[in-house]
């Protein structure tokens, strides 16, 4: 899974023609492909077009034969701080191998296989890092996953060691049913990604604004410009604040009220950067306690990231720009005809208002998607100037609007309780808890708790970490608890007597050594061995009987919570007063007596509890065991003595 040399946050996907399909000759393949692009990009118009993509949208180039890579469609996009981007280009993805059956797709992203990490709680175990290679894909809508050989028979179709990308697509387009993931990785993904288009109206958020006409007429013309100027603002420099202080494409001298669509991710990055206008850009802010100063607040911001934009822009724009903007390109037309096809313009009337609207959405759509496609880098701020220095506004028109505006949407998302962080973690990670058996049953009650670490501890490790019982291992480990525990008491010397019969003779005359050198340092606390080739411990046993005894007379046994103290039966009064004395001075056998043992389950859980406690709610080593084992903690856990 792991993809060296990828850049952070961009996902990169492959359409590949599925094996077996006619394809004409070198030249006519690409401009097929190409055709099919604009056929894709056409068949989802209605997703597309009003999306608003955090740095780069979703676009599709042609890429011809090279290396194992047959003739395909790749695609690259930025998403910078918005996860959700991604995922909805898997969504798009998804989509796309449903309505086009003749082609298999892939996506990637500096993580490699991010699909098998969402879904890691329900693949098979030998899906690693390093044998996912070339065995990821999504086809007729669903995730697949070429499986390893199981059987002799299994080896014609799918081969036993990493498979080419060639053999790959191969088995995927020739063996779906074998290669098709199981219902819970599908569903896992399909909960991940959610229901498109739907999830959009939640995607997106609506706010109040004061801007000038100027901005207000950009964001009527292209909503999706939004997202530049936030970004421009939200990464802006000392160089970039001095174009603030004049405002010389957005005079601040008059200001309306608008109504803006942001994604949750802009307006949330818009909203949580503090800033103060200079007072030489004219910039008139009411007070904090003013109702209108959110609105004030977030249209300057805003206002300001659009000054960016023009004026790191190099100037006006080329001949070869301002040609871009007619529809007499093949390619256009072909997107064109497709659209219409689609039903993109609905029942709209050619030549209408509604429809010149639609027209030019979806013209600055495949504008800004065959650019990129191109390798070249979007201009945004000379899409700003081309609106200014195109457009006209009725100042009037736009006061009058702004007096008539839907309510802003409830920005209480932003604020999340522990109570709805705990529901998200569980309905993110709740699977899990139940998949782990009596794990994921535990509940804050102490004596679970105690039961959830002696399980977690009984589980089985390695250095790739502590794992869990698997319910759905495909070969149970074969493993002799009897070989291996007369192995490590053998090793030890802590057989007892059961030491094989075989090892007996080979071992008697070490055996015979050790015992006359355990005679002679009897008084050292050596082995004390017996003719039978049995061992006692006994030096072990007296070793930590002073070390226990030494700590007893210290302040760390204090430390410990112990089982509550026995009552001894009464001395006998008519005990000699002599016996009595000697007794006190022989302390090593009184202090054995007075030893109380260590209550190691209120041990473990007041030491979790305080740890808990002490890291007052972030996370740190408690939380994350505890999680692991799905326990939750009582929440006045820094009270319970």
């Amino acid at each position: 899974m792991a993809a060296a040399g990828r850049q952070e946050d961009v996902v990169e996907y492959f359409l590949y023609p599925a094996p077996g399909k006619t394809t004409p000759g070198k030249g006519d393949e690409n401009s097929s492909l190409e055709e099919q692009a604009d056929k894709i990009l056409a068949h989802l118009s209605p997703l597309l077009v009003d999306y608003i993509w955090q740095k780069e949208p979703f676009n599709l180039r042609v890429v011809t034969a090279k290396g194992e890579h047959s003739p395909h469609l790749h695609g690259r996009t930025h998403f910078g701080d918005n996860i959700e981007d991604e995922w909805f280009i898997v969504h798009l993805l998804l989509q796309i191998t449903a309505s086009f059956p003749d082609y298999i797709a892939r996506v990637l992203d500096n993580d490699g296989e991010f699909l098998l990490i969402e879904a890691a709680e329900h693949i098979p175990q030998w899906l690693t890092p390093d044998t996912s290679h070339n065995r990821v894909f999504l086809f007729h809508g669903q995730l697949h996953i070429i499986p390893q050989p199981r059987s002799p028979a299994e080896i014609a179709c799918v081969p036993a060691g990493t498979p080419s990308l060639r053999q790959a697509l191969d088995i995927v387009s020739r063996y779906p049913g074998l290669t098709v993931a199981g219902r819970p990785t599908q569903d896992t993904i399909i909960r991940r990604i959610g229901s498109y288009p739907e999830k959009m109206h939640v995607h997106f958020h609506h706010a109040h604004c004061y801007l000038p006409p100027g901005v207000v007429t950009v964001l009527n013309h292209s909503p999706a410009l939004v997202a530049p100027a936030v970004q421009a603002f939200y990464e802006r420099d000392p160089l970039d604040m001095k174009a603030c202080r004049t405002m010389k494409h957005f005079p601040t001298d008059t200001c309306v009220r608008a109504r803006v669509r942001f994604t949750r991710c802009l307006y949330g990055q818009l909203l949580q950067q503090r800033f103060t206008p200079d007072k030489r850009s004219g910039w008139t802010v009411p007070p904090p306690s003013h109702p209108d100063h959110p609105a004030w607040d977030l249209g300057i911001k805003l206002a300001c990231g659009f000054e960016i934009l023009c004026c790191r822009s190099p100037g006006s724009p080329t001949e070869a720009e301002t040609d871009s903007s007619n529809i007499s390109d093949v390619r256009w037309q072909r997107y064109l005809s497709f659209l219409t096809e689609k039903g993109y313009f609905k029942s709209e009337l050619e030549g209408s208002k509604r429809y010149k609207e639609l027209l030019e959405s979806a013209r600055r759509h495949y504008q800004e998607t065959a650019t990129i496609s191109c390798d070249r880098s979007v201009d945004h701020g000379q899409e700003v100037l081309n609106i200014l220095r195109t457009s006209t506004w009725d100042l009037k028109q736009l006061q009058a609007a702004g007096k008539h505006l839907e309510p802003p949407d409830d920005d209480s998302w932003l604020a999340m309780t522990p109570g709805d962080l705990d529901a998200m973690l569980e309905e993110q990670y709740g699977g899990f808890y139940r998949k782990s058996g009596d794990l994921g049953e535990a509940s804050s009650t102490l004596g679970n708790m105690v039961d959830s670490m002696k399980a977690f501890v009984d589980n089985v490790s390695s250095h790739e970490g502590a794992e869990f019982p698997r319910m759905d291992e495909d070969q149970p480990v074969d493993f002799d608890v009897d070989s291996f525990s007369q192995a490590m008491e053998r090793i030890l010397g802590l057989t007892n007597g059961r030491i094989d019969e075989d090892d007996e003779d080979e071992d008697d005359g070490l055996m015979e050594s050790e015992s006359d050198s355990s005679e002679e340092s009897e008084d050292e606390g050596e082995y004390e061995i017996g003719a039978d080739g049995s061992t006692e411990d006994t030096a072990m046993t007296d070793y930590m009987d002073q070390m226990d005894q030494e700590l007893a007379r210290t302040y760390v046994g204090k430390s410990f919570e112990k089982e509550p103290p026995q009552v001894k039966p009464a001395s006998p009064k008519d005990l000699p007063m002599g016996a009595a004395n000697s007794n006190k001075q022989e302390g090593d056998i009184e202090d054995e007596d007075d030893i109380t043992p260590v209550n190691v389950d209120l041990n473990l859980v007041k030491n979790l509890l305080e740890s808990y406690s002490s890291q007052q709610g972030l996370a740190g080593p408690a939380t994350n065991i505890l999680g692991t084992m799905g326990v939750k903690p009582p929440e006045d856990a820094d009270e319970l003595d």
